[in-house]
Order: C-alpha cells, then sequence, then structure tokens
C-alpha cells in the first residue's frame, strides 16, 4: 500500500532520530541531553542545511594551515639544516671505502640537524617536549642511534678515530659500514617526514 509523501519524510525523519540517538548511546553520549534542548536543530536537515555551506560559496584555494606544533618542528629543523648544511644520502655509494671523507661529513652533517632539532625543540617547551614532538624527536633519535653504528665498532667513513681492520677483513667492514649507512639514511628519510610540513 503507498503512503503518501509526507508519511515517508517522517518515517525519515524517525528513522534518522533513532540512529542519531543509537550512535550516541553507543558512544557513551546522552541522546537527549537536557541542559541544552534550544541549542539543538529543530530537524535534521536544518542541522545539514546549517552545517554545509551554500554552494554558491567559491571553493577555498588557499593550502591547508599548519598548526602551532607544526610550525615549531618546521622552523627548528629548518635553523638547524641552516647551521648544519651538508646531509645528502647520494655522497655514500654501496661500495664507498671505509675512509670515504664525504660521505662521513654527510652523515655528520645528517646527524648534527637531527641533534640540533631535538635541542631547539626541547628548549621550546620542556615539560611537554615529548608530548607535543613525539614523531620529531623519536627519530631525530633514531638517526643518532644509527651513527653510534657507524662509529663503532668498525670505523665508518672516518667517524672515529679507531684503527682500521687488517685488510683480510677490509672487504667484509665495508659491507657492514654500507649496510649501517643504508639503514641510517632510511632513518633520515622517515626522520625528514616527521619535520617537513
Amino acid at each position: 500500500m503507498f503512503s503518501g509523501p509526507g508519511t515517508i519524510r517522517r518515517r525519515r525523519h524517525l528513522l534518522l532520530a533513532v540512529a542519531a540517538g543509537a550512535l550516541l548511546t553507543a558512544c557513551g553520549g546522552d541522546p537527549e541531553p537536557a541542559a541544552h534542548p534550544a541549542s539543538r536543530p529543530a530537524s535534521p536537515t536544518q542541522a545539514s542545511a546549517s552545517a554545509t555551506p551554500p554552494s554558491s560559496a567559491p571553493a577555498s584555494s588557499e593550502p591547508p594551515t599548519t598548526s602551532p606544533v607544526e610550525q615549531d618542528v618546521q622552523d627548528a629543523f629548518d635553523a638547524a639544516m641552516k647551521a648544519h648544511p651538508g646531509a645528502a644520502p647520494a655522497t655514500c655509494t654501496e661500495n664507498a671505502p671505509l675512509d670515504d671523507a664525504d660521505c662521513g661529513a654527510a652523515l655528520r652533517a645528517a646527524e648534527k640537524a637531527a641533534a640540533d632539532t631535538e635541542r631547539r625543540l626541547r628548549r621550546k617547551d620542556p615539560e611537554n617536549a615529548d608530548l607535543l614532538y613525539g614523531a620529531a624527536l623519536t627519530t631525530a633519535g633514531a638517526v643518532q642511534d644509527g651513527m653510534a653504528r657507524l662509529r663503532d665498532p668498525i670505523p665508518c667513513y672516518g667517524l672515529s678515530d679507531a684503527p682500521q681492520p687488517p685488510p683480510p677483513l677490509l672487504a667484509e667492514a665495508e659491507s657492514i659500514c654500507a649496510e649501517a649507512a643504508g639503514l641510517t639514511w632510511s632513518e633520515w628519510g622517515i626522520f625528514l617526514t616527521a619535520v617537513e610540513a
């Protein structure tokens, strides 16, 4: 049997109200807040109309805004990179010799930029730095940990004053250093995703 359009509309409004109440109850909310009954929209159609901008409004062409926390991270990273330029993964090839000073300098610049970014963020808000800037701090720490692997036990790319391994172990040491450098550059890439807006 056909129900008129008015009946269908009333049923739709009833179904929307029941669904909203069930959703609020499932999420721990009160489906009928008594404190502010006047603030509720009169009907679901009014709620959707007020939440949706008019179709005649022009779409915004401005880029999304950066949050203050993201801006703090970006500013700290930019300042650190200015102070310590030269982090360039391409300078460390897979078959770079253990005494490759260019590779060592690029790795050292990456370590200093990561450490300086961390220092600046911790200085910005000492009490809440871990909470506010957690991803940037964690990934900066990973870069610094990677550098520790490159200094000890094998002195890779002139990063420490430890003696070079004897000739029979040189090829194996170079392979270990290349792998450790690759991991450090991967950690650097993850750090970059955490600090660049």
